[in-house]
């Protein structure tokens, strides 16, 4: 008889700044929390406010997607330039602004837009990275 294995949900939250807005829903945003679940690397909003109870996802990234979207994002910091992540799963834009950036998921009706400044979107870098290395890593013994 074997028994399944259960690796322990990580969840990493990712603080933004008052200049985070999610569209079309037009909700701030305090955090992001990354996580990996059916082997997507999920992004959830939490909002400061919500009562129309809408739901927090803005978007599920395959693993290798979600890498390219923090290498995109640090390419975007330091460049100054727009910058891409287009595979058969994503179709993401990362719009640099001089005040800070926009990340396009998706397109048509599923289109979410996620307004970050600076700071933010590093540390937004930063987390993907870890939940894509905690993803990547080899079962414990």
């Amino acid at each position: 008889m074997s028994v399944a294995v259960h690796k322990p949900k990580t969840v990493i939250n990712v603080e933004m700044d008052e200049r985070s807005v999610l569209f079309p829903d037009g909700k701030f945003l305090s955090h992001i929390s990354l996580y990996e679940e059916d082997g997507l690397v999920r992004l959830d909003g939490v909002f400061l406010f919500n009562d129309s109870r809408l739901p927090p996802d803005i978007a599920a990234l395959a693993v290798e997607d979600a890498r390219e979207l923090a290498r995109a994002i640090m390419n975007g910091v330091f460049q100054g330039h727009t910058q891409h992540v287009l595979s058969d799963s994503a179709k993401i834009a990362l719009i640099f602004n001089p005040n800070g950036f926009l990340l396009r998921f998706g397109a048509g009706a599923a289109l979410r837009e996620l307004f970050v400044a600076s700071p933010a979107i590093i540390r937004l870098a930063q987390g993907l990275l870890r939940v894509v290395d905690r993803t990547s890593a080899p079962p414990a013994h």
